[in-house]
């Protein structure tokens, strides 16, 4: 083999091992793209559903609106190993109990956040001394 043939076969590999390094960097998006930190929000209520899944976790909330009616809001949040490692887990999120997030609300209006922390008030009765908030890993 040549010393050009395997130049380019070199060239050839480091190109592609950095498009596949690349690609998942690019396909992810903004948070500001989606989210609006003009927007923000603080949401109390009755947790509905937690989906722990990658890339991001979700929490669905059931919140009271201005007219007292229920609201479900969907609350987008960091991955479920970031969240891991600020001390949550899966176990946290049992539907019926009731949590305040924090966060952003989306740029279009609908009720979907961004969020950036949880809070467990029944913690503060059950659990003195316990965290009873925690960032969310954006």
């Amino acid at each position: 083999m040549t010393t050009r043939t395997t130049l380019t076969m070199v060239a050839v590999g480091a190109v592609s091992l950095l498009v596949l390094l690349v690609a998942p960097v690019l396909a992810h998006h903004n948070l500001i793209a989606q989210f609006s930190t003009n927007k923000p929000v603080s949401l109390r209520g009755t947790l509905t559903k937690m989906e722990w899944t990658n890339p991001h976790a979700w929490i669905h909330v059931s919140v009271k609106g201005e007219d007292g009616r229920a609201e479900e809001w969907a609350i987008e949040t960091g991955s479920p190993l970031a969240m891991q490692r600020r001390g949550l887990k899966r176990t946290d999120f049992k539907p019926g109990i009731e949590i305040i997030v924090g966060g952003f609300a989306a740029r279009d209006g609908s009720r979907t956040a961004a969020g950036m922390i949880v809070t467990f008030p029944d913690r503060e009765v059950t659990s003195p001394g316990a965290e009873t908030s925690f960032t969310l890993g954006r």
